[in-house]
């Protein structure tokens, strides 16, 4: 009974913590590939397939969910997200993503903002956002 106990506690921390990559509700898109998604948060991909502009919010680098997005998510160090963003702005061909200080403020500006992407903990978003899967 303990260890069950336990296992139950393990698993669900471990679920609760994964980092969901979150849209607005309009966005057609119901799957992105793990590369997609990395060249949206990189800058490289800028419109849906539909032509809307891609905006994306992301907290801020040295927070403990940005770094768990990279790696759970993005499968790389928020470094090297950085050195993509600084590639992207000073040859000209993108912006950063819009940094906000808490999940709330991300949620709130994905819901917000028609064509934005962003990522939160599963389950702790409201029906003006809706998760993508990612595979």
């Amino acid at each position: 009974m303990f260890v069950a106990c336990i296992i139950l506690c393990i698993t669900f921390s471990a679920h609760a913590s994964e980092a969901a990559v979150i849209l607005h509700k309009n966005i057609q898109q119901h799957q992105l590939t793990r590369s997609e998604v990395r060249d949206i948060f990189s800058a490289r991909k800028q419109y849906w397939p539909d032509g809307t502009k891609i905006t994306v919010y992301v907290l801020e680098s040295n927070s403990d969910a940005h770094r768990d997005f990279c790696r759970q998510v993005l499968k790389m160090f928020p470094y090297q997200l950085e050195r993509l963003w600084n590639q992207i702005i000073y040859s000209g061909q993108g912006e950063r993503p819009q940094t906000l200080a808490t999940q709330t403020e991300v949620l709130e500006a994905v819901a917000s903002t028609p064509g934005a992407v962003g990522y939160a903990y599963q389950g702790t978003w409201s029906q003006d956002v809706r998760e993508v899967t990612v595979p």
